[in-house]
Formats: C-alpha cells, structure tokens, sequence
C-alpha cells in the first residue's frame, strides 16, 4: 500500500492491527496468524479510507499525545507535535514561579479545546490547577468529555460551550489556546489528509490567518489576573506578527519560542508583564 500515503510500511500495521484486534507488537511476535474473512473485509475498508486521504488517527480513533492516547475524530483536530511544545512551554512557566506567587488553585482556560489533549495534560501535570475547556462545537466537546473521562480527570476539568472567552464568569491565571489560523491562502495548499478531512472551523483563521488570534488577544486583558499568562500555538508564517499583536494590545514580556521541530509557533504574552 502506497498511493500517497506517508510511512505505507507504519500505517498498513496499524491497519492490519486493527482490523484484526491485536497490538502492532502482536504482529511480529505472532506474524504467521491466519486472518478471517470478516477480518480481510475490514482492512479492505480500512485501506480504501486510507487512500482516499483518511488520517490514519480517525481510522484508529485515537491518536498520541505526550505519551498518553486520546480519543479522536472527524470532529477534532489531530494532536500535533508543536501543540505538545505549548503545552510544554505553559508547563515550563507554571514551573519556574517562586512559591509565593503561585496560585492555589491554578485557573486555566483551554480555548478551543477541541479532542481536550491541552486540558486534560494540564490538568494531569498541575494536579492543584483547574481547567475550564472551552470550545464551540458541540460534537467537539462530546469528544473532550470523553477524554476527560477516559484520564480520570472530571474532578479538574469542565467543559463549556461557546465562542473563544465568552463562557468564562471569572478570571484565570493563563489562558491558552491552539486558535484556527491557516490563512485562505495556506489552507488551499493544505494536503487533502487535513483539508478533506479535519474540522475547516478549527483551521482557517480568515485572509492572513489571524482573525481569531486578534479576537482573542483583545479579549484576554479583561479575563486574565494581574500578571496572568496568554500562551498561544500560531503559523511560523506569522508568528512574529502575533507577537506583535499581543503587544500593541497591552501585553508585557512577549515571547516567542521554537517548538520541537525548530519553527518558531508559540507565543507567550504576560498580562502587565515587564
């Protein structure tokens, strides 16, 4: 199996693993096991869906996140890399605060929530935090919910429903967000594995990718504590122009990191920082 499929070799195990029930691992300790009609029907469909552009994560209906599975769907976005390199960087921040400015509880707004893989690591990560994740999408929500479940962290974590700030009632300590924001331009380019087939609402941000970041940076001032933390995952296309942003809007300490794979995506503003 080819026909445009990055790593064929990778996905055909899961795929076959799949189809049959076992873990990948089962197919090398036991490759001469015999498959069933019914189990040769599923792959085919598994390896039609592939082809046609299918990410193998919704065929899975799960994908890896800083070591941990999440449930997935077509409703969600499919944790990436560079979002585990946010959510690093709000871990690193949290870390290197002196004792006394500590908050207890840590309050943590997850706009965007989407599959909830920002929220629950958090929540995970900082056991005093409590993490209000956010989204738009029902569907997404319904996914998250899920996730929190599945991780054992319904006492840390809530879901809301509804546009970017709009359904926080009170301030927070950080916010964090992977916003949409592929330009019209850039998403046309986009291949037909995330074009075709994850949620164009969590992805397109407007003509140059930041119409949702600009709507959430000047909202944030009024729902962040004193010194609280925006963090954002954005386009190295465009990174440096929403660290600007950031800091025509008020905000102190801007910063903008690397994530794993060297691009500059991750935006750091301090409310009233310095």
């Amino acid at each position: 199996m080819d026909k445009g499929v990055d790593a064929p070799k990778v996905v055909a195990r899961h795929l076959v693993a799949q189809s049959i029930g076992c873990d990948v691992m089962d197919l090398f300790t036991d490759p001469d096991r015999p498959t069933t009609d019914p189990e040769r029907t599923v792959l085919r469909a598994l390896v039609a869906r592939t082809t046609a552009g299918e990410p193998l994560q919704q065929l899975l209906g799960r994908s890896g996140f800083m070591l941990r599975d999440f449930q997935v769907s077509a409703d969600v976005l499919v944790p990436r890399d560079a979002t585990e390199s946010l959510v690093r960087a709000v871990l690193t921040w949290v870390r290197g605060l002196d004792a006394p400015d500590r908050p207890d509880p840590l309050t943590i707004a997850d706009i965007g929530t989407g599959s909830g893989c920002i929220a629950v690591t958090l929540a995970l990560e900082l056991p005093d935090a409590q993490v209000l994740a956010v989204d738009c999408s029902e569907p997404a929500l319904t996914i998250a919910a899920t996730n929190i479940e599945l991780h054992g962290v319904s006492e840390h974590v809530t879901t809301a429903h509804g546009d970017l700030l709009e359904p926080l009632t009170e301030d927070m300590h950080i916010i964090v967000s992977n916003p949409p924001y592929i330009s019209d331009d850039r998403f046309d380019a986009l291949s037909r594995t995330v074009k075709d087939h994850e949620p164009a609402l969590a992805l397109r941000g407007g003509p140059d990718g930041l119409d949702v970041v600009r709507r959430l940076v000047a909202a944030a001032p009024e729902r962040l504590h004193p010194c609280g933390l925006l963090a954002m995952e954005v386009d190295d296309w465009h990174v440096q122009t929403a660290a600007h942003v950031c800091s025509e809007a008020g905000f102190g300490n801007v910063r903008v990191l690397r994530d794993a794979w060297g691009d500059e995506r991750i935006v750091l503003a301090q409310c009233g920082g310095v």
